[in-house]
């Protein structure tokens, strides 16, 4: 009799048992990763944009569009890279999930307040991120079910396929070494160059130059596909800058003769950079100052009007409003647009200092330097906070003051005063006697979750009362409500000290104020406003923030018709009768086509919002652009884009 089989038998069935259950395990392992990749991008929107449908029939309706393929194949592939470092799965299926699900609730936390979702570059902004964790507060609701579950029902399946791998892994040691292993980083290191590659290729293809580009509820989907956004300038060809700036400076109108303060300059007409008689200009950014008249309903009613004193000076001053690229919060975007004249629509929204920090940037800066001016830059919070120290530093103003070098510190239920704002502007306007442009940031009307005197806040006593009909809010929402109310209110009546003080001033002075954005208010007390999503006009209101201008020279007004914001330094200037500038003939021309131009609507120069630009208006809207990535990231040319045309010079 012969024996069939032995050690050497039993080994080889060992080997053939393993590399079955091998190949049954990355069977299952790839079609985990197919589901996975096919229905979690669309869960993620579906929590998001929160249908009454179904999620299938929310899935079947738009699975096919081309982001959800970019979103599923990202996370196929981050999912086998973590299966290739942790060999494990549930583990992996874990970290991705759990990675998602917060990426999703922030998100949406970002969308409920700001109307767009979260940006990787967000996350630079760290005291900005840290203040955020404070509003990832979870409610249990069906469409938070129905993630969780998602979620979960796919992790579970993940841990049951480590069940399954544990059966694999009984293959002899030398071939986990020799074979897996060398595999596993061989994998993990092609992959990771394959997700970069695939990601700025993906995005890079996805910008578009000849569009007017108005918002719609589809555009604004895709959690994983706009957290990887890049700058949708990047896609312009550099190479046109030039041409751009030829086209756009000899099309630019030329501008009327001055309403204001000074005569307008040119190169040939121009008074030398010592003018004496040039006005100082003083702007206040102020935070969170919104004009209450927008609140059509008879739920909320005031002790007094909260716009009274703005209103008391309207026969004075020119006011209107002007349309914010945000509302709720984002303070840089408008102080960006602001300062430099770019459009914060084209790039991401949250990081516009990054873009400043380490290097120079053209700004408004610039051209009152140009001018001899001296120029300062106020803000009565840390210098750290969104990088504003090294941002200001970089547009080289004269001298920055932060809350640590102001005289005047009085608290506003949390943050310095703008009383004390104020005053501390007066304070320095007296100083030397070359003209001034002083850019001031308010903080007092703020949203109270950053650490800063948080005893002052307790028992406040605000001067306007505040009533609301119907449902009562809960304590935090009515105080919440009260703060802002009153802070506006108290804006208000710090603009008239401010005109008060200069009105017996002999030196010509320029005021201006306007708002960055309308305050954070909850659902329910949108609501009570009458600015709920169903509500007609309501998006346009709550994108609407004051602006006043004052002078102690000339009668003459402007008008302010809602106006995007990085339209001001240019209607500033035109208004002062300042010289001119290459960026400021720029705006004039951008300002023939279109009135307004944010990510929400845009309208043309009558003020009406369109869908469609004509051939004419997206020629101006793609040389704009082009000059705008040329100064951001190109090479150069427009580096003296904010140089005032002085003669002499």
């Amino acid at each position: 009799m012969y024996k069939t089989g032995g050690k050497g038998a039993g080994l080889s069935n060992n080997r053939k048992a393993a590399l079955r259950f091998l190949s049954l395990y990355f069977f299952f392992l790839a079609g985990l990763i197919v589901l996975y990749g096919t229905y979690i991008p669309c869960l993620l929107d579906y929590y998001i944009v929160r249908p009454e449908e179904s999620y299938f029939t929310f899935f079947y309706r738009n699975h096919c569009a081309p982001n959800y393929t970019f979103e599923g194949i990202i996370i196929g592939m981050v999912f086998v890279i973590f299966c290739c470092l942790t060999m494990q799965a549930g583990i992996s299926m874990v970290i991705m999930s759990g990675f998602l699900f917060l990426l999703t609730h922030a998100s949406y936390i970002k969308f409920v307040n700001r109307k767009e979702l979260l940006r990787l570059d967000d996350l630079r902004l760290t005291e900005a991120a840290g203040m955020a964790m404070g509003y990832l507060k979870f409610t249990v609701d069906r469409w938070f079910v129905i993630l969780a579950g998602g979620l979960l029902l796919f992790t579970a399946v993940g841990i049951a396929m480590d069940c399954l791998g544990d059966r694999i892994w009984t293959v002899p040691i030398r071939i986990r070494k020799q074979v897996l292993l060398a595999g596993r980083f061989i994998t993990v290191a092609v992959l990771c160059a394959a997700t970069c590659f695939y990601v700025d290729h993906f995005l890079d293809a996805r910008y578009v130059i000849d569009m007017i580009e108005p918002f719609s509820p589809e555009k604004d989907r895709y959690v994983l596909y706009r957290f990887l956004q890049n700058d949708s300038l990047s896609g312009i060809d550099v190479e046109q800058a030039e041409e751009s700036y030829e086209f756009l400076l000899s099309q630019s109108p030329q501008r009327q003769a001055s309403v204001g303060v000074h005569e307008p300059g040119t190169p040939e007409s121009a008074a030398v950079a010592q003018d004496s008689d040039y006005p100082d200009v003083i702007v206040i950014m102020n935070e969170s100052w919104w004009n209450t008249d927008n609140i059509e309903s008879d739920r909320i009613t005031f002790s007094q009007d909260p716009m009274g004193p703005y209103k008391a000076l309207a026969d004075r001053c020119s006011v209107g409003y002007v349309t914010s690229p945000v509302f709720g919060g984002g303070t840089l975007r408008p102080e960006v647009e602001f300062l430099t004249g770019l459009n914060t629509k084209y790039y991401n929204a949250d990081a516009a200092y990054a873009k400043l920090r380490g290097r120079k940037v053209p700004s408004v800066v610039d051209y009152f330097n140009g001018l001899n001016y001296e120029t300062v830059a106020i803000h009565p919070y840390y210098g750290f906070f969104y990088g504003r120290e090294a941002a200001y530093a970089g547009m080289e103003f004269d001298r920055v003051i932060f809350e640590g070098d102001m005289h005047y510190k009085d608290i506003y239920t949390r943050y310095i005063s703008d009383e004390s704002l104020v005053r501390e502007i007066i304070a320095q306007s007296q100083q030397d006697s070359a003209p001034k442009f002083i850019w001031a940031v308010s903080m007092a009307n703020h949203n109270r979750t950053l650490e800063y005197h948080q005893d002052s806040m307790i028992e406040y006593d605000y001067p306007i009362e505040v009533n609301v009909k119907g449902e009562k809010l809960e304590y935090e929402g009515y105080d919440t409500l009260a703060h802002y109310i009153n802070g506006i209110y108290l804006a208000n009546l710090a603009f008239a000290q401010l005109v008060d003080y200069f009105s017996m001033s002999e030196q010509p002075v320029i005021l201006m104020m306007f708002g960055d954005h309308c305050p954070y208010f909850s659902g329910e007390a949108l609501q009570a406003f009458g600015l709920g999503e169903e509500e007609n006009g309501a998006g346009e209101r709550l994108y609407a923030t004051p602006v006043i201008m004052w002078n102690n020279v000339s009668e003459e007004k402007l008008d302010f018709s809602g106006e995007s914001i990085y339209y001001l330094p240019m209607m500033l200037i035109d208004y002062a009768g300042l010289p001119d500038s290459d960026m400021t003939r720029i705006l004039r021309y951008e300002r023939s086509f279109f009135q307004t131009n944010s990510t929400d609507f845009v309208r043309d120069e009558t003020g009406k919002v369109i869908l469609n630009g004509t051939e004419e208006q997206i020629r101006a809207l793609s040389h704009y652009k082009t000059v705008q990535y040329n100064i951001l990231e190109g090479d150069g040319i427009g580096k003296d884009v904010w140089q005032p045309a002085v003669a002499g010079q």
